[in-house]
């Protein structure tokens, strides 16, 4: 799967949240970070760290693949 801005990524972070029975408040406190914070992640807003990024996304069983763009199935 490709993503292509914040917004995409912060779906992709608000459903899997929701597929884990996980409210806003609950991942929040694993992370940690504010609520509004996540919030504000998942509707596609910048400003959280890259670290808390990936932080969220282990949290939840995702993982990032880097490829170049020669190497992306158009």
């Amino acid at each position: 799967m490709q993503i292509a801005s914040d917004a995409e990524l912060g779906n992709i972070i608000r459903q899997r949240r929701k597929q884990q029975g996980l409210t806003i408040a609950n991942l929040s406190m694993l992370v940690p970070c504010s609520p509004r914070l996540l919030s504000e992640l998942e509707r596609g807003k910048r400003g959280v760290s890259i670290g808390m990024a990936f932080q969220l996304l282990s949290l939840l069983g995702l993982v990032v693949d880097i490829k170049g763009r020669e190497e992306v199935d158009t």
